[in-house]
């Protein structure tokens, strides 16, 4: 039986994803050195770490040998192990910290460059709130939250692209951004990444909504 402090947890760590799909991509700083990626990366790294400190708060709190909750922490291992994505998963953190240790500078190995802060630690957030994602969504409405607002993140993004595209940005870019726009990401390349991916639940979810107001 999960605690009402277990309970406020899991819902900590469920905003916490739901903070990091929405704030990463549409953050940045004019002030700071490299305005994009290293600001987002912190801005991750940040509320990672929040998570993390929930995770084992309702862990601490559910008792490791599932008295509160029913379910030990062996168990928990057992049910992750049958995960599709879980042995690979840890084999590639392992290649990471392996990477990381014989490395010819391992201390940019692990925090990453100056540029963009792309080392292990940075992988490791990725896969923290990867684990947690899978761990902790259960229900068709968590679901259903997080493809709204990732669709909903989308839409500044886009809107700022187009702003950019037809010379109207406010903003004194180095580059030009008319005629390879940045975004929100500093980066066309990015920019292209982060849309494909959200262009098949955008058009699942307009089809959903057609045939909702067709059945109506």
């Amino acid at each position: 039986m999960s605690t009402k402090l277990s309970v406020f947890c899991s819902k900590i760590i469920e905003a916490g994803w739901l903070v990091a799909v929405v704030a990463v991509p549409l953050f940045f700083n004019i002030y700071s050195a490299r305005t994009f990626e290293p600001d987002k990366i912190t801005l991750l790294r940040s509320v990672t770490m929040v998570m993390i400190l929930a995770w084992i708060v309702m862990v601490v709190e559910q008792g490791f040998s599932g008295k509160n909750s029913g379910v030990s922490l062996g168990s928990r291992l057992r049910q992750w192990r049958k995960e599709p994505l879980f042995l690979p998963t840890v084999f590639l953190v392992i290649l990471y910290i392996f990477s990381t240790i014989f490395s010819l500078s391992p201390q940019v190995s692990l925090w990453g460059s100056y540029q963009r802060l792309q080392g292990t630690y940075s992988f490791l957030s990725y896969i923290v709130v990867f684990a947690l994602m899978a761990g902790n969504i259960r229900t068709f409405d968590q679901v259903d939250r997080l493809v709204t607002l990732i669709i909903i993140a989308s839409v500044p993004v886009s809107l700022y692209g187009i702003v950019q595209r037809y010379g109207l940005d406010p903003l004194p870019w180095a580059g030009d951004v008319t005629t390879r726009v940045a975004a929100n990401m500093g980066n066309a390349i990015f920019v292209a990444s982060y849309l494909i991916m959200i262009i098949p639940i955008t058009i699942s979810r307009l089809i959903e909504s057609m045939a909702a107001i067709i059945r109506e």
